[in-house]
């Protein structure tokens, strides 16, 4: 071996442990950088608040009334539908684990109170969510709950933390019976046929709003209006387009016999709401959400919210 193949192969071995901690250095930063499941999300932030279970009150004369209640009595209490509204809150399929956007977000807003956290799953509708803040039965109405006049004109709403389109799932052979799919847009602007929604609900308001032609059918739950789709006892289901994409992509034959439409220049925002009487809170719950739109604005759109709760499609 030469002079200059030594001192090359002498420089090689030098090197070798630097390789060697290069290489498992990426693998261990690879496994920091990991996402974490919705599961791990929620059992991390309520093993944190767990810390609040026997919290003394920090609360001073200074603090506004609803806040200095909350601290006072050591939890908060958020209201949400006793139905499960995945991805929003519902029940891990396999643990039975209660998880969900609006889970971690109740976590996360208790956890900056320093206080514990409670569900209140009593309400068996939207509107009976903003009840149960009217009734102070609730602090904060935490529910997939969609802005709307007439909600607004009862309780304060915060700014929305998500924003949807609203859509329609058609069923395809009923509508051949009203038009080819070229004429589907000149349709739609004058809705004419069996209209589903869930009664009571954000939509059912929109569809007296948007659809005053149509035949409005309600339904008590979102299952049984895609069930009579299915059926062909509506032509039509309509909700946000995150509920429109989930049964598309879910429910067996869906991508054949319906026919979703995203409705542009319709929006549906979902926002908290607190009591007419707790103006504070709301903008605490404003300031609050300011801070967590900017952490996790990547997270909040419709498609990364189906994709991290169903696996993507």
């Amino acid at each position: 071996m030469n002079r200059i193949n030594r001192i090359f192969y002498f420089l090689l071995l030098a090197m070798l442990p630097l390789v060697l901690s290069c290489g498992s250095f990426n693998k261990d930063d690879q496994a920091e950088t990991r996402e974490a499941s919705p599961l791990e999300t929620v059992r991390a932030l309520a093993a944190e608040n767990r810390q609040y279970e026997n919290a003394r009150s920090r609360s001073t004369t200074a603090h506004a009334p609803e806040i200095k209640a909350i601290l006072d009595r050591g939890y908060i209490v958020f209201a949400m539908t006793a139905a499960d509204q995945k991805p929003f809150f519902y029940k891990h399929e396999q643990t039975g684990e209660f998880i969900g956007l609006d889970v971690e977000i109740a976590y996360a807003i208790a956890n900056r109170l320093g206080v514990k956290a409670e569900f209140n799953r009593n309400p068996p509708t939207f509107d009976g969510v903003v009840t149960a803040v009217i009734n102070k039965e609730a602090d904060v109405a935490l529910s997939k709950l969609s802005l709307t006049i007439r909600r607004a004109e009862l309780i304060r709403y915060t700014q929305p933390y998500i924003t949807f389109r609203q859509a329609l799932l058609i069923n395809r052979l009923e509508y051949a019976k009203y038009g080819t799919e070229n004429q589907l847009p000149n349709f739609l602007r004058n809705f004419q046929g069996n209209l589903g929604v869930i009664v009571n609900s954000s939509y059912h308001n929109f569809a007296l709003i948007n659809f005053p032609s149509a035949n409005i059918k309600t339904f008590t739950n979102w299952d049984a209006a895609v069930d009579a789709l299915f059926t062909g006892e509506v032509l039509a289901v309509y909700r946000d387009e995150g509920e429109v994409l989930i049964v598309n992509n879910t429910r067996q034959d869906a991508s054949i016999l319906l026919k979703p439409v995203f409705i542009g220049d319709r929006r549906d925002q979902i926002a908290m709401a607190v009591s007419s009487d707790a103006p504070l809170l709301q903008d605490w719950l404003n300031i609050f959400l300011d801070d967590y739109l900017m952490q996790n604005h990547k997270e909040l759109t419709p498609g990364r919210i189906i994709e991290r709760h169903f696996g993507g499609f």
